[in-house]
């Protein structure tokens, strides 16, 4: 086991929980705490992971000009800022090429409906085939009016009117919830599983967040980052069947 890769996972939740627990302190307003974290989320991956890739809010583009495509504003895109130019740097607003892109972040004050719709238009846009094959779109929220399995009907009702998955979801997690839903795309299917997330809390979303962008052999596995009891799925949503 690689001790130091556990130690850097290990302290990047303690002090995420830290920080989170001072400000919950000084306020329970949802809107506060949910652009404390994603500046937090933001802070602390700048500071405990390697720096070939960088944390912004900002946007994608097209990296053909006469497309002249764009996403929408993302919360927290992961970019490698070492091999690819910015197209644009302002105020911690950032514009990247797709290729650079590894990874995506919403962060959300409340989990509605509208916000599981609004992640899922964001993974199936025009502009998100650009994006390489392996990069995932991700949604932590402080709270939410829907539960897991409601979020999994969601996302089960928008791929039946069937539209082709262009670009995989990662994790969809609420600091409220006691489950966290991980996206597995192994076994020549697409499935969504609940998974049992009463002692990780935060570590789950973490620590797979980091197996996602460096790989997995970057942290050692997942199953000593994050724990045995992860994979227990409570339920598993099959989004795409058997291709073979």
């Amino acid at each position: 086991m690689d001790k130091g890769a556990f130690s850097i996972a290990d302290s990047f939740v303690e002090e995420f929980n830290d920080r989170v627990e001072q400000l919950s302190r000084l306020t329970n307003h949802p809107g506060s705490k949910g652009r404390f974290i994603e500046l937090l989320l933001i802070n602390l991956l700048r500071k405990y992971l390697p720096k070939k890739y960088d944390f912004s809010s900002g946007f994608y583009c097209s990296i053909n000009p006469e497309l002249n495509e764009a996403s929408q504003q993302i919360d927290i895109i992961c970019y490698d800022h070492l091999n690819y130019p910015l197209f644009f740097n302002c105020n911690e607003i950032v514009a990247v090429s797709p290729k650079s892109v590894k990874g995506l972040i919403e962060v959300k004050s409340v989990m509605t409906s509208d916000s599981i719709k609004q992640l899922l238009n964001q993974a199936n846009c025009e502009v998100a085939k650009q994006l390489p094959i392996d990069t995932k779109f991700n949604l932590l929220s402080v709270k939410s009016q829907i539960s897991p399995e409601s979020v999994c009907k969601e996302i089960l009702d928008f791929y039946n009117g069937d539209i082709p998955i262009v670009k995989g979801l990662g994790m969809i997690y609420s600091l409220d919830w006691k489950d966290i839903i991980v996206f597995d795309n192994s076994r020549n299917r697409y499935s969504m599983l609940i998974l049992n997330n009463f002692t990780y809390s935060i570590s789950s979303f973490v620590n797979k967040l980091i197996r996602d962008l460096y790989g997995l052999d970057a942290y050692m596995s997942v199953a000593n980052l994050i724990g045995p009891s992860l994979f227990i799925p409570k339920a598993e949503y099959v989004i795409r069947g058997d291709e073979n």
